[in-house]
């Protein structure tokens, strides 16, 4: 048995990253589907912690279903829209002008957040699929008349079975450059708030807990600034070159998940 693969299995939760990690748009990646089913049989607790805002929770679970051949519940994924709703509940704001998908804004108003275009007290910028030029005009007006902002994750990019996609991150660099502004949270990996809160729902400790991800400045970002160990996975938008001056340091690297299992 490898290091990295001990480790694993000496933690009581291991914490999976979705895109990059475990599949990339519709397919999995090498090894996903062996390593859950090798979590399963060694009775493992684990999530899948995603950024990926573009989708509501239930469109999580039946994609996951679809890809990795397993049924998960509800407390075996975690969405970056569940911190951010939480974000919005602890200050008590209710009215919101969101850059999101309908699914991230049907999310928002099923927890009686109301979308209000004209006079919101906060602007959220999420991974908006649906964005247009409209929307960028509404939330740069509102953010410069001094409505507060914050981004829900700041991913970059995000891996499809056709290439990289523009992700929340470079809508929000869009905002920042257009209003000179900064936002006064983010609310999805790395953020503390999501780690806390889904480890207050689970009942564990962060030293008892592995990371397992494919990106520098979110996943490995989370683990470091919680004291966390993590093994970064190189199929998704990190490569081994990142990681000669990076700020971030994993406690392994792999390849590929299968590397884990050999």
């Amino acid at each position: 048995m490898n290091d990295a693969l001990r480790m694993v299995l000496s933690k009581e939760l291991v914490i999976l990253d979705g895109d990059g990690t475990l599949y990339i748009g519709s397919r999995p990646l090498p090894g996903a589907r062996e390593f859950i089913r090798f979590l399963d049989d060694h009775g493992k607790r684990f999530v899948i912690m995603t950024n990926n805002s573009s989708f509501s929770k239930d469109h999580h679970i039946k994609r996951l279903r679809r890809i990795l051949r397993r049924d998960f519940s509800s407390n075996e994924v975690f969405v970056s829209t569940e911190a951010a709703i939480e974000y919005l509940v602890e200050h008590r704001i209710r009215r919101v002008y969101a850059l999101g998908t309908p699914e991230f804004i049907q999310d928002l108003m099923r927890l009686g957040i109301i979308h209000d275009i004209e006079n919101p007290e906060l602007v959220v910028i999420a991974f908006d699929k649906t964005l247009t030029y409209g929307k960028l005009v509404n939330a740069v007006r509102h953010i410069m008349a001094g409505v507060p902002y914050i981004v829900v994750n700041p991913d970059m990019l995000c891996p499809t079975d056709k290439g990289y996609i523009p992700d929340a991150g470079s809508i929000w660099a869009l905002i920042r450059a257009a209003t000179g502004k900064e936002p006064i949270a983010i609310t999805g990996k790395p953020s503390k708030l999501f780690l806390n809160y889904m480890l207050r729902k689970l009942n564990v400790k962060p030293t008892e807990v592995v990371i397992i991800g494919d990106r520098l400045y979110t996943d490995i970002a989370m683990a470091n600034e919680n004291g966390i160990d993590s093994i970064l996975v190189l199929t998704g938008e990190t490569k081994a070159e990142d990681l000669i001056n990076a700020r971030y340091r994993p406690t392994f690297v792999i390849n590929t998940l299968n590397d884990l299992l050999k």
